[in-house]
């Protein structure tokens, strides 16, 4: 028997092994990497842009700016100097105050913010407390005339994310409800207008899974219960009824009506409700990133849009326990909104201040339309 011959091919088989792995340089390396990343958690996976498309540095913005969406951040006489000194810096020229505040609550937050008349108007609430009993909605009305005479200068922001007006439990009263018919009759005659949030933007209602592409923001604000909830789209048919239940009063629709996947719903509600205005405050990350769209969408209803922002929970005060914003300041969380509606700039992000993991764009909106919805839209509503 021929020993040689079994010996040869073991050692052709190992050669041949052998060149194979020369030939593909960086296998190894391959498979480490990919146990690497097999290692790496969701929550820590917070992307970098190393595109050159574009890192316009804002200071100010490039017209005078009314902020239409803000709250009470600041507590304190100290805090009030400083926001302001941030309003300065960033070119806002007046911030609306949304407190949901009544009565001794709101003139409390009013007198804080009276020392600079010009540059805040603080809007007051309503309280819920009793809203199934007979005479509710009178004894809101009442209220509401005390604290419009107290300074009030607009009614919200007033919720509705589906389970009704004031987080009701259960099936709540939402605001097509007739017993909300003179609460908002009574802001038309006093001339003031309603700031109204309802639903969630659409990703805080699917599934939270693989297949969500907002997971890392929406598992924060994830909307549950929502087999004993109106939904997304039912939400925006409540908006609806409740435009066409009061045409003679201003409506704000809070957060572009949390429709930034789909603007033909809000659309739809600008074509045939001339009482109604939307903030695009908190949805700079939602609008931004399909920016053709959005930049189509703001030209058309250029005299409907206003400008907001919404983000001074996460950026003002610091606090290390807030969910977003740790590392982002006020006055970069304004510049980073300037940069969205005024650049042409691509592929940026901002996570720590909005969550979501995908990019960035700006919108380049024409001068025309910066100035009305930086302003001229605000003064429409305000004046």
């Amino acid at each position: 028997m021929n020993r040689t011959l079994p010996i040869l091919t073991l050692l052709a088989g190992l050669l041949s092994l052998l060149i194979s792995s020369c030939t593909q340089p960086g296998t190894a390396e391959q498979t480490e990497s990919s146990d690497d990343v097999a290692d790496i958690k969701l929550r820590d996976w917070m992307p970098e842009s190393i595109h050159k498309a574009g890192n316009t540095d804002i200071g100010q913005a490039k017209y005078p700016v009314i902020d239409l969406h803000a709250h009470a951040y600041a507590k304190t006489e100290e805090e009030v100097d400083k926001r302001v000194e941030i309003m300065d810096a960033a070119g806002i020229e007046k911030s609306l105050i949304l407190t949901k505040a009544t009565g001794d609550e709101f003139d409390e937050v009013h007198s804080l913010y009276s020392k600079y008349p010009d540059r805040f108007e603080v809007y007051c609430g309503i309280d819920y407390e009793g809203f199934e009993e007979e005479g509710w909605s009178q004894k809101a009305v009442e209220q509401l005339r005390r604290d419009v005479e107290a300074g009030c200068k607009g009614l919200g922001e007033m919720h509705d994310k589906g389970a009704g007006m004031g987080g009701a439990p259960g099936p709540g009263m939402h605001p097509d409800d007739p017993r909300m018919d003179a609460i908002f009759e009574e802001a038309a005659s006093l001339e003031i207008p309603v700031n109204l949030h309802v639903a969630e933007p659409i990703w805080m209602y699917e599934p939270m899974d693989s297949t969500n592409d907002g997971l890392m923001r929406a598992h924060t604000w994830q909307v549950k219960n929502q087999d004993q909830i109106v939904g997304h789209d039912g939400m925006i048919e409540i908006l609806d009824k409740t435009l066409e239940r009061h045409p003679n009063t201003t409506f704000v629709a809070a957060h572009l009506a949390n429709t930034s996947n789909d603007f033909s719903l809000l659309a739809d509600l600008f074509e045939r409700h001339p009482n109604l205005y939307a903030d695009i405050s908190a949805r700079f990350a939602e609008f931004s990133t399909i920016p053709r769209t959005t930049a189509d969408f703001f030209e058309k209803y250029q005299d409907r849009i206003v400008y907001g922002t919404d983000y001074g929970f996460e950026t003002f005060p610091d606090n290390p326990d807030k969910p977003y914003g740790n590392n982002t300041t006020t006055l970069e969380m304004f510049r980073m909104t300037f940069r969205v509606l005024e650049t042409r700039d691509e592929h940026f992000y901002i996570t720590d201040l909005v969550g979501y993991r995908w990019p960035m764009y700006g919108l380049d909106l024409s001068d025309e339309v910066l100035q009305k919805i930086y302003r001229d839209n605000a003064l429409k509503i305000l004046e």
